[in-house]
């Protein structure tokens, strides 16, 4: 039954190996993804990319099956000696766990949000992602994974040049299940039911080719679906059990049916308010500090016992609902928020209830955010926005800005500053203006403030009409100019500091006076610095084409000792025009399937095998 198995020597390696896989949570989730996946196009076309480039983006519609591709190529990489790095947090993680020494491949889940484009993840891959896929393909020992929304990407690139299509989309490969063939789908499907725990009858009754075929070919297939679909089966009563089919065909016909049943109409009270809690906190959360805002949420309802029935409604919604690592919890599937978005849209009375009960700031910022997140629709948005005066009345209430019970934001103090910026404007009450201006000086004594989060904060302020806040815009600006100069590394940091100093120079005419001379003297360092490169008559380029030529372009103009290098990038420049043919490289042959097969493997099922 494990035909369809990368290998068994990968699951063999990963059960006995501790040491290629830093979290345990993520040994399951590959187990679990070995069982289940199927060989498609995408698989080889993905490999192809790791063995050519060195890095893997792959990108694609909710519930299509890119985390599971990423799980198998992980694991195909951990049987060939490669260490297993999931970077949980940001970009930098990979940086600070980068080991010349080992052969490590990095994987990066949801890089730029999980449901809704994530600003300061966006931010710090517009800033990092380019340098470190030029990292990547020049060492032997590293390989990259990552994952993304299809939508997200587009909405990254909207307003981060340096994500656009031209840089990212050599490392591209789309997963979509509704284009994968028949057979394909079919062995997916087959999957899920042979590893379930759907009993020999229910098995039996997915196995009818009547049943099967409508369920591969339905218009909403999708692994994610299925998966949570079987799940739900096993919750159901003894009374329902002869109609195993009709439930899943009821959540591919309606996909929010799935977790509209769960959530309306099974969970109890601590269960329900478990879920809405850990929302807020941007779906992952620290366990204890999740009890503590669970507690603040039932309010007087909770008891003396509630330490118990917390532990209750985390073992009731586990798996399906949530899933546990260590000390953190989190939704098991991204969808559970998208579905909750719409719920919150439609009930209001529920947003007011969070705000409420919110005892970490980030709670706040959560709803506020994603209240405004641009595919979120105008219901939410009203649903939050009708709540302002009890927003406000939260913000005042919270007083602990520092503990955050979601997932760690490296620029949260430049997110929470924008979230009270915003929230203060049509109000302006002066508790609400000394909040802002206290995090606005915490986030001037940043140790390491990010520029792109200086950046934006700055032109928040700047537009605001609250006089006290626009006092601070002159700082905030020379702020911003500082940090951004300090993370210039190549050409393309350069652009990004031409483009942010056209908006800070108005603002403060330090900047206005040294900004163009500086200019010109962070291009010439970083020219000279590429160009120097050219001393080793082997060198090939790590840029691309067209920043190579403009760094060729601007020293014709300045004077310096690097002619030699400058006629060896050219001469690379003239040979790459020359070898340029403008064809795509060819997707891998589609594997050929037989439906003869297919029929013969439900068989199995249906005869209990």
């Amino acid at each position: 039954m494990r035909l369809w198995l990368a290998s068994s020597v990968v699951l063999g390696s990963l059960l006995n190996r501790d040491i290629v896989v830093r979290s345990r949570a993520l040994a399951r989730d590959i187990d679990e993804s070995l069982r289940v996946f199927a060989p498609h196009p995408a698989q080889e076309h993905a490999r192809q990319l790791l063995d050519d480039q060195h890095s893997c983006i792959i990108v694609g519609p909710p519930g299509a099956g890119k985390t599971t591709l990423a799980h198998v190529l992980l694991a195909d990489h951990q049987a060939e000696g490669f260490t297993i790095i999931e970077a949980t947090n940001r970009l930098d993680d990979v940086h600070r766990m980068w080991d010349d020494e080992e052969k490590q491949i990095f994987f990066v889940d949801d890089f730029v949000g999980q449901t809704t484009l994530d600003e300061g993840a966006a931010r710090v891959a517009n800033q990092d992602l380019p340098r470190l896929l030029r990292m990547i393909r020049e060492s032997t020992t590293k390989r990259l994974v990552l994952t993304s929304r299809n939508y997200l990407i587009k909405q990254a690139r909207e307003h981060h040049e340096r994500l656009d299509a031209r840089k990212l989309d050599p490392y591209g490969c789309i997963v979509d299940a509704t284009v994968l063939p028949s057979e394909i789908r079919a062995e997916i499907f087959y999957n899920h039911v042979y590893f379930s725990r759907l009993d020999q009858r229910q098995r039996a009754q997915l196995a009818e080719p009547s049943v099967y075929r409508a369920i591969v070919g339905h218009r909403n297939y999708s692994p994610r679906l299925l998966e949570h679909a079987i799940a739900e089966i096993i919750e159901l009563p003894a009374e329902e059990h002869e109609n195993v089919p009709g439930t899943i065909l009821r959540n591919l016909n309606n996909p929010a049916h799935l977790w509209e049943r769960l959530i309306e109409e099974v969970l109890e009270a601590d269960e329900l308010a478990l879920v809405l809690t850990l929302y807020t906190a941007n779906r992952s959360a620290d366990h204890d500090l999740l009890r503590e805002a669970w507690r603040a949420h039932l309010g007087p309802v909770a008891t003396s016992d509630a330490d118990r029935r917390f532990r209750r409604a985390l073992r009731r919604l586990e798996p399906v609902i949530v899933k546990l690592d260590d000390d953190r919890v989190e939704f098991s599937n991204p969808s559970i928020a998208d579905f909750l978005h719409e719920h919150l849209a439609k009930h209001p009375g529920l947003v007011g209830t969070l705000i409420d009960s919110a005892v970490f700031s980030d709670q706040l910022v959560t709803i506020w955010m994603t209240a405004n997140g641009r595919r979120r629709g105008p219901a939410l948005l009203a649903a939050v926005t009708g709540q302002a005066d009890r927003l406000r009345d939260a913000v005042l209430r919270v007083k602990d800005w520092e503990l955050l019970l979601g997932e760690y934001r490296n620029d949260h103090e430049a997110v929470d500053a924008r979230f009270v910026v915003a929230l203060g404007e049509p109000d302006a009450s002066p508790e609400l203006v000394a909040v802002g201006l206290d995090l606005l000086s915490e986030l001037e004594r940043f140790p390491n403030p990010g520029a792109a989060a200086l950046h934006q904060v700055t032109v928040d302020v700047a537009a605001s009409p609250v006089s006290a806040w626009r006092q601070r815009t002159e700082k905030l600006a020379e702020s911003t100019y500082a940090a951004t100069i300090a993370e210039i590394n190549d050409w393309d940091d350069v652009d990004r500091f031409v483009s942010i100093v056209d908006e800070l120079a108005p603002l403060s005419g330090k900047v206005a006076a040294e900004s163009e001379e500086e200019i010109e003297s962070q291009r010439l360092a970083v020219a000279i610095e590429e160009l120097e490169k050219w001393s080793d008559e082997d060198h090939e380029a790590d840029i691309d084409d067209n920043t190579l030529e403009q760094i060729l372009d601007f020293m014709d103009t300045e004077a310096h000792h690097l002619d030699e290098e400058a006629d060896r990038a050219r001469a690379y420049l003239e040979r790459e025009l020359e070898s340029f043919t403008g064809s795509p490289v060819p997707l891998p042959p589609e594997p050929v399937h037989c439906p003869h097969r297919t029929d013969a493997m439900f068989s199995l099922l249906r005869e209990g095998e």
